[in-house]
């Protein structure tokens, strides 16, 4: 690294000594120094023309004047060339040397120290005289006016540096701001080591400080060195550097030269940098697609780019110095001189017009024009400007008005189809564009139905598709998405319905939730920023009038509901009273056959009802049981197996146990071969809904109308429940039938299933129940009374803490056999199931093996069918037994007769229950308080009922 510490050396060359005195004296040379005398303004000239001085001695007292302004007037001419002055001992020698004197000698010293002093303001000239340095320095400035190309001025420049001072190197240094470093771009004489321009180098110091920079060090083989900083008006450019191998000082000679040097290469650099300037800003301008001009001020051509000549047609030499109304008119003047007043008031720089520039076939361009004003040397304004071909704009405001008168129709559209007609038409005729079609969604059915479409796309790809989820389409992807979608070339695209399509570019874009506008072009990147933007607001307009459509069509919609929902309320009404007519003839029904029958009879009342059936589960397919209306043969020509899916809709109410309503038969007919045949006997609608009692599944009511949409929702809800009231009349004549039968079947069967309550009681006490009785109370509890076998009252007891199942327990009786006790049930009790299987159940007995019944049913009854109604809630049920008998209840029917229209429900209650826990025993195994407890009922309320139903018993009994 190169650090500083100034030296000075002398050496015998003669020095030549300008001396400014008020005296005349010869030239003399003496001690190494040529001296001249010469007056003030000699001096003067002779510095001024650059003559061979090395050194000035000037005299504190001079005629008219003073040495320090003389000093001050020589620096103003040369900073550089050193100056002694000789001054008296009662002068501040401070005040000379800011004058800007190199040293200060009293007027009496010895000529040994004057000459001394001369020297070392010299400093070592070195391998040359100051004579040949000028001489050189003159010749840099001539290949600098020259025009010599840099690199040659910079070898130049660094052969003279090394030559005038006799060092080993001398190298130019570029600073590049980007990379905060220096590059070396010229050097004459030996390489040094890199570190010459590192960030501690003499190169790096010299950038930074203010005048020249010098040093002695120790790096390889440089011993010492001098360097300049160069300077630009917007910074610094580089270094000029000099380094030798010898041990030296620099001086102020040194300093000056590299001054010099430094002051005939800054104005070329900056000459050179502000020329590749103004040749970038020309290529720049030439380049530009705007047309760039300057006119002086009286409007004529000073220079124009390319683009104003492609622009107008005239050539270069045809508008230099033509006058701009050549390119404009008259008016266009008056405008910029009045912006021009505007702009020299406000201070703005920039002002723009509007027009239309000539062109050499006689037409116009319109453009837009921003002009600044320019001042010249003279002190006049002239002009330059840009002008910007604005066709394309001028083109799409049309376009924009054109839009929007042709959309205002929209606002008068009744229609969604009007809407997509206008749209399909507007963006053809207006937008210009090829193929356009617009797209509407259709929400019954999930898909996108082509709406319109331009005549190009007829004759190209003829009739449009309609699409949806499955199909590989753009429009459905823009639709789904929400987004507009653009394509150069749409064959590229993931999305394409036909991969072989004629056209190319595509564009997409969705009507909110109506559907999708598109564009189309054989050709490839069709549509550009502004097409898009364009398309883009017909959309918007067309979703606009779809919205306003849309709220149209709900009002009219909603005035038609109300008349459609008079018209159900009347429909209802009519149901309503089809329903009582039917539940009227349900309680004069005996049997099931007058059920059904009566059911379909009255539903074919109404008008719009033209066929009503019945039917049952036989083999996994429906068996009709009764029919009414006109039933056309629709029966024998339909498959009424039972299934989920594509099945008649009473063969899947059946299947899924749930209601069926197909309100369109005609929608679908072709995948639904039983479609066509309701079509055929002028079936609309239909409506089939399971005949379900609890799990027991009777078979199916099904309706068929003549009208679509028959059966809304208040009918679909009024016959839901309506087929549950039918099922429970036939459970109830079924049970009935059973209980007044004179022959019966009697079955014995085995339930093996674990989660029985009763089997868990029985496994839990190791025990076996025989049930004597159970009563069904309001709400889902159930009072069952039974008889524990092998086991005690406290085991019997603890299962009301052990199961969730059982709200109380309660001892009637022991005795050596059994434990006679009650249980208040909430959980499944096994009989009440069979009762709605239609079975009348004379006994139970459940232990941890299982449940064992006996029931009986009609002797006509199926048994396969009940035993499956049983199996469908009991899985593990087998039958052991069958036989047919007289029936047990025949006996007692009489009496069980009168006394169900004698009693009421709760008397009836009261008196079972009371029987049950041996209140009438003898002794009593219960008193009345504790039966009414198992009641939840006061004693004297239950004393009540039960008198009540007493005297009534007696009443039969005595009263015949």
């Amino acid at each position: 690294m190169i650090t500083g510490r100034v030296r000075n050396d002398t050496n015998d060359t003669p020095l030549r000594v300008l001396h400014v005195s008020g005296v005349n004296e010869d030239e003399t040379t003496a001690n190494g120094l040529a001296v001249t005398v010469a007056t003030t303004p000699e001096a003067l000239d002779r510095v001024s023309a650059d003559a061979r001085v090395d050194c000035l001695l000037v005299e504190y007292d001079l005629p008219n004047t003073t040495g320090p302004e003389v000093i001050d007037r020589i620096r103003a001419v040369d900073p550089d060339v050193p100056v002694v002055a000789r001054v008296p001992d009662d002068v501040a020698t401070a005040d000379v040397l800011a004058a800007g004197a190199t040293d200060v000698v009293d007027v009496d010293a010895p000529s040994e120290l004057l000459h001394r002093r001369v020297r070392n303001a010299v400093g070592t000239p070195d391998a040359v005289d100051r004579a040949t340095r000028q001489e050189a320095l003159a010749d840099l400035r001539q290949s600098a006016l020259e025009g010599q190309n840099l690199p040659r001025l910079f070898e130049e420049a660094t052969a003279l540096i090394q030559a005038s001072l006799g060092i080993d190197r001398c190298g130019l240094f570029e600073y590049r701001a980007d990379s905060d470093d220096l590059g070396l771009v010229a050097e004459t004489g030996w390489r040094g080591p890199e570190t010459l321009s590192d960030d501690h180098s003499l190169a790096r110091a010299a950038l930074d400080a203010e005048g020249a920079v010098s040093a002695d060090a120790s790096v390889g083989d440089v011993a010492g060195g001098i360097a300049l900083g160069l300077d630009l008006p917007d910074g610094p450019w580089g270094v000029l550097a000099a380094y030798t191998s010898n041990a030296r000082e620099f001086g102020s000679a040194e300093r000056q030269l590299l001054h010099r040097v430094a002051s005939v290469l800054e104005p070329v650099i900056e000459r050179q940098r502000r020329q590749g300037e103004l040749e970038r800003y020309e290529t720049i301008l030439e380049t530009v697609d705007d047309a760039v001009y300057s006119l002086d001020p009286n409007f004529r051509m000073e220079w124009v780019n390319d683009a104003t000549t492609e622009m107008t047609g005239f050539g270069r030499e045809e508008l230099i110095g033509e006058h701009s109304a050549k390119l404009a008119d008259d008016d266009v003047f008056e405008m910029v001189e009045e912006l021009s007043a505007q702009m020299l008031e406000s201070g703005e720089d920039v002002a723009s017009v509007d027009t239309n520039l000539a062109t050499s076939e006689g037409g116009s361009v319109p453009i837009e024009t921003r002009f600044s004003m320019l001042s010249r040397r003279d002190g006049s304004q002239g002009f330059v400007g840009v002008a910007r071909d604005i066709t394309d704009r001028k083109r799409y405001e049309q376009t924009l008005t054109a839009l929007h008168t042709s959309t205002r129709e929209l606002l008068t559209a009744e229609h969604r189809q009007d809407v997509s007609d206008l749209i399909a038409e507007t963006a053809s005729d207006v937008l210009d564009l090829q193929g356009v079609g617009v797209y509407l969604f259709d929400g019954d059915h999930g898909r996108l139905e082509p709406a319109s479409w331009s005549p190009e796309m007829t004759d190209l790809v003829g009739d449009l598709p309609t699409v949806g989820p499955a199909d590989p389409a753009l429009v459905w992807r823009s639709f789904v998405a929400g987004d507009l979608l653009s394509y150069d070339d749409v064959r590229e695209a993931d999305s394409v319905f036909n991969e072989d399509t004629p056209f190319r570019s595509g564009l997409y874009v969705p009507l909110g939730e109506h559907g999708v506008l598109f564009a189309e072009s054989t050709d490839t990147a069709a549509f550009d920023d502004q097409t898009s933007e364009l398309v883009d607001l017909l959309a918007a307009s067309a979703e606009a009038a779809l919205d306003r459509v849309e709220r149209e069509d709900d009002l009219r919609e909603r005035d038609e509901e109300l008349r459609e929902q008079n018209a159900r309320l009347t429909g209802l009404k009519q149901t309503n009273d089809i329903i009582r007519s039917v539940d009227a003839a349900l309680v004069g029904a005996n049997t099931r056959e007058e059920i059904e029958a009566a059911v379909c009879e009255e539903l074919v009342t109404a008008d719009e009802f033209g066929f009503a059936w019945t039917a049952a589960v036989e083999d996994g397919e429906l068996v009709s049981r009764a029919t009414a209306g006109d039933a056309r043969g629709y029966l024998d020509s339909v498959d009424l197996t039972l299934g989920e899916e594509f099945a008649e809709p009473a063969a899947r109410a059946a299947a899924t146990r749930e209601q069926v309503v197909v309100s369109e038969v005609a929608s679908g007919f072709q995948d639904e071969p039983w479609r066509r045949t309701a079509l055929s006997n002028d079936y609309l609608s239909v409506l089939a809904v399971p005949l379900l009692h609890g799990d027991v599944l009777y078979g199916v009511l099904a309706v068929y109308a003549t009208e679509q949409d028959a059966f809304d929702q208040m009918r679909r809800d009024v016959l839901n429940e309506f087929g549950g009231t039918v099922a429970n009349a036939i459970n109830n004549v079924e049970t009935r039938r059973t209980m007044l039968a004179d022959r019966v079947t009697e079955l014995e069967l085995k339930i093996e299933d674990d989660d029985l309550p009763l089997r868990a009681l029985a496994t839990a006490a190791d025990c076996r129940f025989e049930v004597d009785d159970i009563v069904h109370e309001s709400g889902n509890s159930s009072l069952v009374f039974c008889s524990a076998h092998d086991t005690d009252p406290d085991t019997i007891r603890s299962l009301e803490e052990e199961f969730v199942g059982v709200e109380h327990v309660g001892i009637i009786a022991e005795d050596d056999d059994a434990v006679r006790c009650e249980l208040r049930m909430s959980s499944d009790i096994v009989a009440v199931h069979l009762a709605d299987c239609g079975a009348v159940t004379r006994s139970i007995s459940v232990d941890d093996s299982g449940t064992r019944v006996v029931v009986e049913l009609p002797q006509d009854a199926d048994v396969r069918e009940f035993v499956e109604a049983v199996q469908h809630r009991y899985a593990d049920t087998d039958l052991l037994a069958r036989r047919n008998r007289s029936s047990s209840a025949q006996t007692r029917r009489d009496v069980r007769a009168g006394i169900s229209e004698r009693l009421t429900d709760r008397q009836h209650e009261v008196l079972r229950t009371a029987f049950a826990s041996g209140f009438f025993e003898w002794p009593r195994d219960r008193t009345g308080q504790e039966v009414a407890d198992s009641l939840d009922i006061s004693q004297p309320t239950f004393n009540k009922h039960l008198r009540a139903a007493e005297r009534k018993l007696f009443s039969m009994l005595l009263e015949g």
